[in-house]
């Protein structure tokens, strides 16, 4: 810096004296190109004297790729004259061609920039992939790890309700693989996994209530090849209250009264004896008037289980308040077929019926929804409904004819069955089957509670990982209580009821979550060591559509370029000076033999 402030103070002085001494020259012929002369020679003498340059984007060679490894990466597949790069000391250790850099950000500041880098292994997190969005990222996935790759349950159940587990396992290795769910060291569901990747469903109704954790064992042989958690939190039962309609009274109407009351079920029972008359009955409930079924009065259950013929005979304005409920307040309902013009009702729309050309009725298992084992026979008429897309099976036959089925309606939940003499069980002393059935259609169909709020972890929280936490209710928390430390909550710009916290776990184990005065929410932590091949998946996942979202952006912009000073060449200020300097030669020459 002092060298250049002095080249250019003394070559101003320079063309201070220069330009003196041609004003005070009495030729005054050609004075301006003489001094522009003097000024050009001087600032090409200065320019010769210092390096001048001027700044280019140019594109980026093409052999200026990087390799980034992570934990699960193939050292046969790398290339080997690109540069090999990780964070990791124990890969570093391992493969001693790469590079360990602190962070990554040396890759985003790199000089020259990198053209783009190629992450090897099963990745990166999604906040670490973000530390990288100023490159170009392409993406090598190994192949899938062993282990569950996928996995779901209900977190939060009533009592009474099954817990389901369902996932995917893939077993590398030649022989079979136990998938064993245990609680209270008991087994309680199991299942057999071939070699390859094999779907898996278990299954069991827990006894206790509160917050309970069961463990997901895999096992071959003797080798434990993984302990996972499976964290549930079971809730006391709120009583359903159930509203039957019956055209008349019958022994698959009184069974199931008797077996809803039986069972903790709140229970009111109308059916019609003759015209205008109709018998009413009350279980677990108090008595009301039902003659006039008035929103008021439909507010007060939480299902209808009736007959077709039940339904088709209400008086319009009952009709139209018992609709009203199910679209608009989610009032359940059960239709049970019979022989009335099944074409004539909205409740029908989605479940045509075909009768077989059979007159006797048949004995056949039944196949429930999310049950491996069938039942036991049971007598039904020779009639099934026909599948619709927007339908959900929950019972079928040997011949997989739906023989019950559930959809939408609106706000509520529409259960329709062909199924009419399912008392017949219990007069044969089988609870098992008949509590099965009804169980599932009644959970499956019933008005759910609206939930006051709610928290959820991301993905699977792990010790000393960042989670995030979002709140779902109508407090606004502003600030959130996470294990009794404050915790900042930040509002979703879309969802306005929606709030979502960053919190560090340091344990494992149930954790506790409080938006203001609100009731004390739970959610679960797993340790290190748990759902290790689930990580992976999820990192192989997120890597590829962030790799994938990179060469999107990569064909709808320009190649990637970067910033370079290029110095002059100083041969062009040569030539200026000597160009300049001939002019001034020649100018004083004329002038003197003028």
């Amino acid at each position: 810096m002092n060298w250049t402030l002095a080249v250019i103070i003394i070559c101003t002085l320079l063309a201070l004296l220069f330009t003196w001494q041609e004003i005070r020259r009495a030729d005054k012929r050609r004075l301006v190109w003489r001094l522009l002369a003097i000024w050009i020679s001087l600032g090409a003498l200065a320019c010769i004297i210092l390096p001048v340059s001027y700044s280019s984007k140019t594109n980026i060679a093409d052999n200026s790729d990087a390799i980034l490894l992570t934990d699960g990466f193939n050292k046969d597949s790398l290339p080997p004259a690109t540069p090999v790069y990780t964070t990791d000391k124990a890969i570093q250790s391992s493969y001693s061609k790469a590079k360990l850099i602190s962070s990554l950000d040396e890759l985003t500041n790199h000089q020259p920039a990198f053209k783009q880098v190629k992450i090897v292994g099963y990745g990166l997190s999604e906040d670490e992939l973000k530390q990288l969005n100023g490159l170009h990222i392409a993406y090598t996935a190994p192949s899938a790890p062993a282990g569950i790759q996928a996995v779901n349950w209900v977190g939060k159940i009533k009592t009474g309700e099954p817990l389901q587990v369902q996932g995917r396992y893939n077993n590398d290795i030649e022989k079979p693989v136990s998938l064993i769910l245990k609680g209270l060291n008991t087994t309680l569901d199991s299942a057999i996994i071939p070699a390859g990747t094999s779907a898996f469903q278990l299954s069991t109704v827990p006894k206790p209530t509160g917050r309970v954790v069961y463990q997901l064992l895999a096992l071959s042989g003797n080798d434990t090849l993984s302990n996972e958690s499976i964290p549930v939190q079971i809730e006391p039962a709120k009583p359903v209250k159930v509203l039957m309609l019956n055209a008349a009274p019958n022994f698959e109407t009184r069974f199931l009264k008797n077996w809803l009351g039986e069972n903790g079920y709140a229970v009111a029972s109308r059916a019609l004896i003759s015209q205008n008359k109709s018998s009413e009955e009350f279980v677990n409930i108090d008595k009301m008037n039902l003659q006039h079924l008035s929103a008021g009065v439909l507010d007060k259950f939480d299902l209808v289980i009736g007959d077709l013929s039940a339904f088709k005979s209400l008086p319009p304005a009952d009709a139209g308040a018992f609709r009203n409920q199910v679209t608009q307040k989610g009032l359940g309902v059960i239709v049970r077929a019979d022989s009335s013009d099944k074409a004539a009702s909205w409740l029908q729309r989605d479940f045509p019926v075909t009768t077989m050309a059979i007159k006797d009725q048949l004995s056949v298992p039944l196949t429930l929804q999310n049950q491996k084992a069938k039942t036991a026979k049971l007598n039904i008429d020779p009639s099934y409904i026909s599948y619709r897309n927007n339908t959900q099976v929950l019972a079928s036959d040997a011949q997989n004819h739906e023989l019950a089925g559930i959809t939408l309606a609106g706000a509520g939940k529409l259960a329709f069955t062909t199924l009419n003499h399912t008392n017949t069980w219990l007069l044969s002393g089988n609870k098992t089957d008949y509590t099965a059935l009804w169980t599932l259609l009644i959970g499956q169909s019933a008005r759910k509670s609206a939930s006051v709020q709610s928290w959820k972890a991301d993905a699977i929280p792990t010790v000393n990982e960042p989670v995030k936490l979002l709140f779902q209710g109508s407090a606004i928390p502003g600030s959130s209580l996470i294990n009794d430390e404050v915790n900042n909550s930040a509002q979703n710009a879309a969802i306005p009821y929606q709030w979502q916290n960053t919190y560090w776990p340091q344990k494992a184990g149930w954790q506790q979550a409080k938006a203001g005065n609100n009731t004390t929410e739970w959610w679960y932590n797993y340790s290190k060591s748990e759902w290790n091949s689930l990580k992976k998946m999820q990192k192989i996942k997120i890597n590829k559509d962030f790799a994938a979202n990179q060469t999107q952006k990569q064909t709808v912009t320009k190649q990637i370029q970067e910033t370079q000073d290029i110095e002059v060449p100083k041969i062009w200020f040569y030539m200026i000076l000597l160009v300049a300097c001939t002019f001034l030669w020649i100018e004083r020459k004329f002038a003197i033999q003028l």
